[in-house]
Parts: C-alpha cells; structure tokens; sequence
C-alpha cells in the first residue's frame, strides 16, 4: 500500500503542479534579488528603529516557492464536475462499485446530518499578491482509523484521475474508512487517494472543522491522512483566529497575520513533509478552519496581504508564542510575544512598530504577482 500511494502521489504531483503544459513560474531569494517575472519581491521600510541583526537560527534563506495552480485546477474541477452531472457511459454493475470504479452516489443510508456549517462573509484581499495565488497543504488529520467527511453544499469524494466519486449531499457527511484496495464511504468504496471537494462557495467538513479549499484524503499504510489545500489567506485569516483573541487592536491582529504569512512561507517552501507543509497544530500554527474566522481576522490579512518579514534575502522563521516568559523558554527568546504585542497596541503602536520590537533589524517585504 506504501507503494501504491507513493506512485498514487507522484501522480497526483505531475498533475496539480508538473504539468508541462503549464510550467510554473517560480521565485528564488538570493541577497534580495528577483529571479522571477512573475512573481515579485518588493521591499519594504525596515521593520522599527532598531539595527540589531537577528539570530542566525530565526531565519532561513530559502530556496524557490511553488506557486499554486489554483486557477487551473478549477479548470480541471468544473470540467469534472461536468462529466460527473452528464456521464457518459451508464452506470457500472454492483461488482465495479465494489472495485473503486463508482460513477453512482454513496447510498443514501450511510449519509449522517451535519451541524450547519457558520455563516463567513469574507473580507476580500486585494491586488495581485501571494495571498490569492499560493496554496498552502496542511495536515489536519493523521494516522487515523476513520474520518467523518462533509460539505455544507454539494459535495464529492473524487479519485484523482475524475473516473469515480461519491456523492455527499449539503449538510451530511460520510464516515471514510481505509480498506485494503483503497478507502470505503459506506456504500461506495473508491481508490487510495481522493479529493474532497464542495460546490463552489461551500465548505468541506473533516473531522470536527469546516475548511474553505478542498481536502486530500488518502490511505497511508491502513491509516487515513486529511491534507486541507487552502489559499494562503483563507489560511492566515483561521490562524490569526485561533492564535489570537478576534477582540483584541486591530494592529496586534495585524502583526500576527504578518508573523503567521512569514513563518508559512518559510515552512512552505521547506515543507515537514514530502505531503503537507506543516499541520495544524501548535507545534507549528494553530489553524481551526473557518470557525474562527472573524471580520477582524480577515481584515487583518486582508490590510497586511502579501506582506512578511525579511532578513539578508530569506523569510524570517518567525517564531512567536503567547507571552515573553514563554517565548525565553521556547525560543530562546527570540520571537514575538502576542500579549505583549496586544499591550503594544493598546499604547498605540502600529503592527509595523511592534513587529520591529520582536524582530530587530528585519524588513517587511511584500509578495505580488504581475499578470
């Protein structure tokens, strides 16, 4: 099974991201320099008034960012969606289902109601920058016997290749299992890697979250795997939310979206996995889906888009924890406090100015995309 999934996943990877027929652009940082037409790295006024360099180990040159191809996967989505709701041929025997090779919905018994999934008005991100243009892969389950799989409109299961898929009705869910051949949704059964996906403008459901983007289930050895593609700001608008009160100043907000983009980007293009960048834990950023999303936090992301924290060329690994003592302890004491920069707002500093507290000496740069 190991095998299959991993020649399953350099597929999946020739698909999404190698395609020939679609070369990526990519953008390197070397001394501050551009290497890219495409993509790029505008500087910015350093980051408060003091000169001091930052550790070595705060931050990392980093090596080429994969930029997404979100755009044409919708391509491929809506023309799959359209086979799906037009198929071609009629639907297979009872024996193809339980192969993998379905076209016919998940039978309708195994369908389970869903809470209603929270009502998001979005703060839109203006300009061509980072933010709208860059998928993020985070893993928000792992190493699982089961999951519990949803949408808040219209939703699918897909093997990768568009030849089979399970239905999933709004607001119901399916529980996945892993199987020997690949994983079971009940009453449909489908190959070892799948995508989850809702109608455009809904929400998938994993787990216990609802998610903006669309989910990667796959079967790693027995066990299931969830990695959630997500729009680096639909992505940074959740973690300003779960590591930070939505109440507190603004400009606080502001600086930890600043901090959340730099420390993404950095784990971005040196990923944890050969499959996800990083989860969604403490262990790297705090991520809940859309449940605490706020206007607050996506303006924050919103008023900050594309801008992270820059040191000789690289991304700063900007490291932050909820308070000084806490910082000294786990970082050595460099990073950003985030109840000291809530008490830096309220005395009236700039996201700009309290970011200059904690990372002495770096520069805020800006990532934009020219058509």
């Amino acid at each position: 099974m190991a095998l299959q999934f991993h020649q399953e996943w350099q597929r999946i990877q020739r698909l999404c991201h190698r395609d020939p027929k679609f070369p990526l652009r990519r953008l390197t940082f070397a001394s501050g320099a551009l290497l890219s037409g495409a993509l790029i790295f505008k500087a910015m006024p350093t980051v408060g008034s003091t000169a001091t360099p930052v550790e070595e180990s705060l931050w990392r040159t980093t090596g080429a960012v994969r930029q997404a191809v979100v755009d044409l996967y919708r391509i491929q989505r809506s023309q799959r969606h359209t086979a799906i709701a037009n198929p071609a041929a009629p639907p297979p025997s009872s024996a193809d289902q339980t192969a993998g090779n379905s076209t016919a919905s998940a039978a309708s018994a195994t369908a389970q109601s869903q809470p209603e999934a929270p009502q998001v008005q979005s703060v839109a991100i203006t300009g061509d920058v980072i933010d709208n243009v860059l998928e993020m892969r985070v893993a928000i389950a792992r190493d699982v016997s089961s999951l519990t799989v949803g949408s808040s409109s219209q939703g699918w299961v897909i093997t990768t290749d568009g030849s089979a898929h399970c239905d999933i009705a709004a607001q119901t869910s399916l529980t996945a299992s892993p199987t020997a051949s690949g994983i079971s949704f009940g009453g449909c059964q489908l190959g070892g890697a799948v995508w989850l996906e809702a109608e455009s403008g809904g929400f998938v459901f994993v787990k216990n979250g609802w998610f903006k983007g669309r989910v990667l289930l796959y079967n790693d050895g027995g066990q299931l795997m969830a990695v959630n593609f997500v729009r680096l700001g639909d992505y940074l608008s959740s973690v300003v939310g779960s590591e930070m009160y939505h109440h507190w100043p603004l400009e606080a907000l502001k600086a930890q979206a600043v901090a959340a983009r730099s420390y993404a980007l950095t784990h971005h293009v040196r990923p944890a996995s050969d499959y996800w960048d990083l989860d969604n834990t403490q262990r790297f950023q705090a991520y809940k889906g859309i449940n605490l999303e706020t206007a607050n936090t996506q303006r924050a992301v919103a008023e900050t888009a594309g801008e992270f924290i820059s040191y000789n060329g690289g991304i700063v690994e900007s490291l932050y924890a909820a308070s000084d003592q806490i910082v000294q302890e786990a970082h050595g004491g460099q990073g950003m406090s985030q109840h000291g920069a809530k008490d830096h707002a309220v005395n009236g500093y700039s996201y700009d100015q309290i970011l200059g507290v904690y990372y002495p000496g770096t520069s805020l740069s800006r990532l934009v995309v020219e058509q």
